[in-house]
């Protein structure tokens, strides 16, 4: 594994990927700022580099900005992931084991927030990514069950 802390993004920068998702854009720019001024939770993580590693414990969770990723349980390709998308809720919730593993298919740029970090949040802004968190376990619940039904 070998994330990178990502320590010289101008704060204009990471203020203006922030902006572009739709999960900040309830935000008021003085939250936006609080987030991208933030330079410890933006990560850099390369192509092939297995992020998540199925069995190891890890409080945090992913919001990957730009890239792409596979996700494999027991060496079994099960999901892609895109700007976007959230993994690492179910570890980052409840201190089990990793259930899957993550692998970069491209060069990834991601917010990564442990529990600690999340918690020091405002609470509105808490709030806020726990909906978007809520919204995605839904929408991955809806793609089993569409899968499980069609077997």
């Amino acid at each position: 594994m070998s994330k990178q802390v990502l320590k010289k993004i101008p704060n204009f920068n990471a203020y203006e990927i922030v902006n572009r998702f739709t999960l900040f854009e309830d935000l008021a720019p003085e939250d936006k700022r609080l987030i991208s001024n933030n330079q410890n939770i933006f990560y850099f993580i390369p192509d092939k580099d297995e992020f998540i590693v199925e069995g190891d414990i890890e409080n945090c969770f992913y919001l990957l900005l730009s890239g792409s990723a596979r996700v494999k349980h027991q060496r079994i390709d099960y999901d892609e992931l895109k700007p976007g998308d959230v993994i690492g809720i179910n570890g980052f919730i409840r201190d089990v084991p990793r259930t899957v593993s993550v692998i970069a298919t491209s060069d990834i740029l991601a917010i990564k927030y442990s529990r600690f970090q999340f918690k020091k949040l405002p609470p509105h802004v808490r709030e806020m990514i726990k909906d978007h968190m809520l919204e995605e376990l839904a929408k991955r619940i809806d793609r089993l069950n569409q899968e499980f039904h069609a077997d």
